[in-house]
């Protein structure tokens, strides 16, 4: 992104590199003719400045005051400048004025408050977005494994910037002369194997959220799948550009795929514009309608977006007729297990969680998509919104299930309003693996077609540190890292442990639901559509599809490959300390709440996936 537009001519010039190159090599190899060069397209958008949540103006984790309202009393007092018989006059003499008194102590907790639409004062501009699809300019595509190195116009950055392309989709010709069924370790090793998955959600912009994305980097992750309620901008644009200056070290270098959470599209679209102006997704591959749901396939793992908040069954003013389900249906039929055997769900709302917090918000979605997915032999379930980490047991219908999904809920990425850890239900239910009301991220590695690795590791503990003007308890980090510490309030039986491992196992003898698909593979759709092709040797447009997804997290707006005349400075470290958010705390769930609410079990350390 740039603050103005580039010149007409203005390209992202970018190269294999190998992966120790130096600056000076990488900058020579950008330089040669042999470069490639990618044409930009650019686009802007203005919004309306609002206040969505509490924590906008009285934060209780990371900075106190996100959103500074002397600053909104500023650009609300229209009198300073235009004359009294205009029609957007207005005089603001403080913040009562602009924030009324008990807007944010009085439920709903959540509705957007916004500057007048007729003050221009109150319009934000973004800025210039610039999106340059490197894949389809590479001759041959990009091949999974390889290093490039890209240039943004304007960038001085030494040896440019780079990235690693993530494992290609596997293709029919890929298993052409392993196809015999009976020959496993051909097969495998013609699927390829060793995708690195970082998993996170709910990062927000706090001191929680820089270590979890340092974390997140030294994983060195193939892709990062993030579950929603990134910016949490709640209304206030300018957040979404703090909050991509927080994460470039990150995203600059590890393509992405996300989900909408409500903090991205809620408040009647308070955020749309903003997510999926900085954020696209690869829909129009996997036919889809939307952009909030998709499908893409990284390696030998397909993996599916879902909207939390699209409907899945007609509503009473609905123009469609539930088209995310519709499409899901096909989606799951096309996968080819031979090609994809790792099946991978994401959506933001979990439908398994021993929380109070958000507990059963997404019932109806579940009951509707839940058979859906246990028929087609869904493996893992990726979810934040519920601010802490808990990893089931295969689970299907609130009971353990070995043919079950393994559901992840990983909420606990450093957002603004604070940990749920005192709010778990007692006793843990016997599906529920491991919890814990901390910070922290995850790392999931599919080893091979048939055992994957999970790894969460905790970043930060909080405590207590005050009351804000809201009278909510605020929370600072404490601990080192995230070791050798405790949440304060975390009544998890795990909340000592900075570390939860599992190992999941896929047997589709155990499990026949594991050996359902073979639909041509999910890019069937493209190419029946003549919107795709399949290559031979080894290389694939589906890579380019999550080569622009690293653009799209890229540079301040992170979308497609994000461009800048100038290098966007780092948010200043030493922010100040804040808390947990709206007086919303939760009570433990009583034991009759749920059946499924059992004695807790013996922890897993393999699991029948």
């Amino acid at each position: 992104a740039s603050a103005a537009a580039l010149d007409r001519d203005a390209v992202v010039r970018f190269v294999r590199v190998d992966a120790d190159a130096a600056d000076d090599a990488r900058d020579a190899a950008l330089a040669a003719p042999a470069a490639h060069a990618a044409a930009i397209t650019s686009s802007a958008y203005t919004a309306q400045i609002c206040l969505g949540e509490p924590n906008d103006v009285d934060a209780v984790l990371g900075p106190k005051h996100p959103v500074r309202v002397e600053d909104l009393v500023a650009l609300a007092n229209t009198s300073s400048w235009t004359p009294r018989d205009a029609a957007n006059y207005k005089v603001i003499r403080g913040p009562d004025d602009v924030v009324p008194p008990d807007w944010f102590k009085t439920p709903p907790y959540g509705k957007a408050l916004c500057l007048s639409y007729n003050n221009p004062d109150a319009q934000y501009a973004s800025p210039v977005i610039h999106v340059a699809h490197v894949g389809e300019t590479a001759r041959g595509g990009l091949v999974g494994g390889e290093t490039v190195a890209y240039r943004l116009p304007g960038d001085k950055t030494p040896g440019g910037r780079t990235f690693q392309v993530p494992p290609a989709a596997v293709t029919a010709a890929d298993v052409s002369r392993a196809r015999d069924r009976e020959d496993e370790a051909a097969a495998a090793a013609a699927r390829g194997s060793g995708v690195v998955f970082g998993v996170v959600g709910d990062t927000g912009q706090t001191e929680v959220t820089r270590g979890v994305l340092k974390h997140l980097s030294e994983m060195k992750p193939h892709a990062l799948l993030h579950t929603g309620d990134l910016s949490y901008a709640d209304g206030f644009p300018p957040r979404w550009d703090t909050f991509g200056r927080l994460a470039e070290p990150l995203m600059s270098k590890v393509p992405m795929l996300v989900v909408a959470g409500n903090h991205d599209v809620t408040l009647n679209g308070v955020e749309s514009t903003a997510f999926r102006a900085r954020y696209p997704t690869p829909y129009l591959a996997s036919g889809s309608a939307s952009q909030d749901w998709f499908s893409h396939d990284v390696g030998i793992a397909h993996v599916i977006g879902l909207n939390s908040y699209a409907p899945v069954t007609p509503g009473r003013f609905d123009g469609s007729n539930a088209p995310m389900f519709e499409w899901l249906k096909g989606d799951l039929a096309s996968i080819d297990r031979a090609l994809t055997p790792w099946v991978i769900v994401m959506f933001h709302v979990p439908w398994y969680s021993s929380n109070a917090g958000h507990y059963k918000e997404a019932l109806r979605a579940q009951e509707k998509l839940e058979p859906l997915l246990y028929d087609a032999g869904v493996d893992v379930v990726l979810n934040g919104h519920v601010h802490a980490y808990e990893r089931s047991r295969p689970v299907r219908d609130w009971k353990e299930d070995a043919c079950g999904a393994v559901h992840l809920t990983v909420g606990d990425g450093g957002n603004y309003e604070g940990p749920y850890g005192q709010s778990w239900s007692e006793p843990q239910p016997a599906w529920s693996a491991f919890r814990e009301g901390s910070f922290g991220a995850g790392r999931l590695e599919i080893l091979n077609a048939t055992h994957a690795s999970w790894e969460w590791r905790r970043t930060a503990c909080v405590a207590s540190d005050g009351v804000n003007e809201l009278g909510e308890t605020t929370y600072a980090p404490t601990g080192s890292g995230g070791r050798d510490c405790e949440t304060e309030g975390d009544v998890s039986a795990q909340r000592l442990a900075a570390v939860d491992a599992a190992t999941f196992v896929r047997d589709a003898r155990a499990c026949p639901n594991r050996a359902v698909g073979a639909g041509g593979g999910p890019r069937a759709w493209e190419r029946a559509n003549g919107a795709g092709r399949d290559d031979d040797d080894g290389s694939s447009d589906g890579v380019a599809t999550v080569v622009v997804l690293l653009a799209c997290a890229l540079l301040g707006v992170g979308v497609a490959l994000v461009l800048t005349r100038n290098a966007l400075h780092r948010e200043r470290a030493g922010k100040r300390k804040g808390g947990y958010a709206r007086g919303r705390t939760h009570e433990r769930l009583r034991d009759e709440d749920d059946d499924a609410l059992d004695e807790t079990a013996d922890d897993d350390e393999e699991i029948n996936a």
